[in-house]
């Protein structure tokens, strides 16, 4: 009888030990997130800033550039260490935007119908600080470093490439947005960020959608 007491208790203490392990596991996990944004990029048209990258490709002439508004996106995962505040690590892509040529243009462009495009992409790094409003709606401000990556070619109409140029940095940026949730671990975002990239401001309008890990 005593064989059975000590075997009882032995059992009920390894079991209570596995639910303990099991519970800090999924807390741990719960922890963990991952998201993906889709939206409209804003940036101011006007001159192209870096005019020195069509000089390193030996074009001696201006650009004016068009696309102010286009489409971006950005995933990401991030890590919640109180329900308070958090950390972001993520990839933002910022759209493709074309450049019309302006002043004293080479006859060799007007003679191929060549234009100029540039890409902007990058990775941000930030911490995020979120105010429930209710038990599922949230405010969520962020803000952190993006490191960017902006490539310049100049093609024919066709998309041969001619000449490719690229550049890169790190500048600020910070944001702010609105979490509902709609289930548990699903939580429908939209938000705002102002990037800079090499000084110019860009801002990136997003709706989209947060996954606790738990979800899976």
């Amino acid at each position: 009888m005593h064989s059975i007491r000590t075997m009882l208790c032995a059992l009920s203490i390894a079991l209570g030990a596995g639910a303990a392990s099991t519970a800090a596991a999924e807390d741990a996990a719960s922890r963990w997130s991952f998201g993906s944004q889709l939206g409209q990029v804003q940036s101011s048209s006007g001159s192209v800033p870096a005019s020195s990258e069509l000089s390193t490709m030996s074009y001696d002439v201006s650009a004016t550039w068009g696309d102010d508004k286009r489409l971006g996106w950005r995933v990401f995962t991030g890590y919640q260490f109180t329900d308070l505040l958090a950390v972001h690590v993520g990839y933002t892509d910022l759209g493709k935007r074309t450049a019309h040529f302006s002043g004293p243009i080479p006859e060799r462009l007007l003679n191929s119908e060549r234009q100029l495009t540039q890409k902007i992409r990058g990775v941000d790094v930030g911490m995020q600080v979120k105010l429930p409003l209710s038990e599922r709606v949230a405010v969520a401000f962020r803000g952190g470093k993006y490191f960017w990556k902006s490539s310049t070619r100049v093609s024919e109409t066709w998309e041969f490439e001619s000449a490719r140029t690229s550049r890169s940095g790190t500048d600020n940026f910070y944001g702010a947005g609105l979490e509902v949730g709609v289930m548990d671990d699903l939580t429908a975002t939209a938000g705002w960020t102002r990037y800079r990239v090499g000084g110019d401001p860009v801002a990136l309008w997003t709706v989209g959608v947060l996954y606790g890990f738990g979800y899976f």
